[in-house]
């Protein structure tokens, strides 16, 4: 087989609101990332030869993903990373996606906050796509013992989790 070459194309959100209204509310800087969402499509250069379909390489794909998105939360701070379960999910262009949650915390000078990091990848007739996200498992103004009404910090762990999930189906 004649060598091949995996170009992607990655695009990243980055919840800043709930940092700035941290530094608001308790008045001194936050500057970690509380909330994040990348999707990247893998695409082949040259196109796979004939039979041979992204399919082919779905469960390498599977594996190489988990394992460096848990490098990458290592890379970013992240502590206490470990697997967490795995669930079967129709995402965009009715395709099936695993996705794998990671536990992990971001540790704090007033405790480690608990984060909940999904990555999910899958493959189409043509090319693969890789989405990560992750979020906090508790809600912010409870975790830092704030009393306020901002909807950035009074926000629930599952209202964060929903809406990955509707994110992750949205990519196509």
């Amino acid at each position: 087989m004649p060598t091949v070459q995996i170009r992607t194309a990655t695009v990243q959100y980055a919840d800043t609101a709930a940092a700035e209204a941290l530094t608001e509310t308790r008045g001194e800087e936050f500057d970690g990332l509380l909330r994040f969402f990348a999707a990247s499509r893998l695409a082949f250069d040259p196109p796979l030869p004939p039979g041979v379909t992204p399919a082919a390489i779905g469960s390498m794909l599977r594996k190489e993903a988990r394992r460096t998105f848990k490098k990458r939360l290592r890379e970013r701070g992240l502590v206490d990373i470990e697997r967490d379960g795995s669930q079967r999910l129709r995402v965009g262009n009715r395709r099936r996606a695993q996705v794998t949650k990671f536990a992990a915390a971001m540790p704090l000078s007033d405790g480690r906050l608990p984060l909940a990091c999904w990555v999910a990848p899958w493959t189409t007739s043509d090319d693969a796509l890789i989405v990560t996200g992750g979020h906090p498992q508790v809600g912010l103004a409870e975790f830092f013992g704030l009393e306020t009404d901002d909807p950035r910090l009074t926000r629930s762990p599952s209202a964060y989790r929903e809406e990955f999930f509707s994110l992750l189906r949205g990519v196509e």
